[in-house]
């Protein structure tokens, strides 16, 4: 795996492990994260992550597949709610610096509510 495929992949392991200060060090701060509820700065995007730990109890990667400069994880976000695992994708664009620079996130939607019910229960 080259260098953009093991940035990518620490970046979806740490996220997994709970280390938003590790994340933070590998995004760069003109990062534009998005979903299909639109973009996200760097940080919104790490307050988004932050509101999604108390539910997170680990990444499963799955695949990850590296074209130049971007890499795509495919992972299991698994959670303690009665959802599970949700599997997600994200195309990830990393800079000469080593720092990502675009966030592309898919996630399987059908199981997202019980997810987002136990986070607004949990808040």
């Amino acid at each position: 795996m080259s260098d953009v495929g093991a940035i990518a992949t620490r970046y979806i392991e740490l996220v997994g492990a709970h280390d938003l200060d590790a994340v933070e060090g590998l995004i760069a701060e003109n990062v534009v994260a998005t979903t299909t509820r639109g973009s996200s700065t760097k940080a919104e995007w790490i307050a988004a992550l932050r509101r999604l730990l108390p539910v997170l109890e680990r990444n499963e990667i799955r695949q990850v597949v590296v074209d130049g400069d971007s890499a795509c994880v495919v992972y299991d976000f698994v959670t303690d709610t009665e959802a599970g695992a949700v599997p997600c994708a994200e195309w990830i664009t990393i800079d000469a610096d080593g720092r990502m620079t675009a966030i592309n996130l898919l996630f399987e939607k059908t199981h997202w509510p019980a997810v987002a019910a136990a986070i607004e229960a949990r808040s």
